[in-house]
């Protein structure tokens, strides 16, 4: 199934989310379209799947949160998360097309959510590793903010025309999140 949603993933790219279907995918994949169904009952699971191995490429992309602790430098750890993402979304064609995907899909929406969660979820736990003494709503909210505002401004730096200008805008995500967690976290 792997080399399936591989090309599933080509095809999204290729066609968008209204030209994809599991006709055109089974041609291409070189299986029959019994074999897809058999794992994915219909093209919004392939999609779902699909989203679900973006997510898992991102956390690897900023490396693993839970590996900092106390004492840690965690500003140079947050730059270099911001540079993984960044490095690893530019290099994976599908990451654009999914993540618009997901804004405008009712059926993908849910999927990003439940993944954005995990994300805000494993920020927070790392924020209280690193030493931040917040009560847990403000915690989440902290959390939460890092996420949607990392995520915008690198989905804008993508757009960029310019690398320099990429490049400015993630330089002051990087600026604006040292400007956030600096009061809660020490060093």
């Amino acid at each position: 199934m792997q080399r399936v949603l591989d090309m599933a993933e080509t095809l999204l790219v290729e066609l968008g989310v209204d030209g994809f279907n599991t006709n055109i995918l089974a041609e291409r994949a070189g299986v029959g379209v019994r074999a897809i169904y058999r794992y994915y009952p219909n093209k919004w699971a392939i999609l779902v799947e699909l989203v679900d191995r973006s997510y898992a490429r991102e956390r690897e992309w900023v490396g693993h949160l839970g590996a900092l602790k106390p004492g840690d430098d965690w500003r140079n750890a947050a730059d270099r998360m911001i540079e993984g993402f960044f490095a690893g979304a530019s290099s994976s064609p599908s990451y654009a097309v999914l993540r618009a995907a997901c804004q405008v899909s009712p059926q993908l929406r849910e999927v990003e959510a439940r993944n954005v969660a995990r994300f805000e979820a494993d920020v927070a736990e790392t924020l209280v590793a690193l030493g931040m003494a917040e009560e847990p709503r403000r915690l989440r909210i902290i959390a939460q903010i890092v996420i949607e505002v990392s995520g915008r401004l690198i989905d804008l730096a993508l757009r960029a025309d310019d690398p320099a200008e990429a490049g400015l805008l993630l330089g002051e995500l990087k600026r604006m999140l040292h400007d956030l967690l600096g009061p809660h976290l020490p060093g």
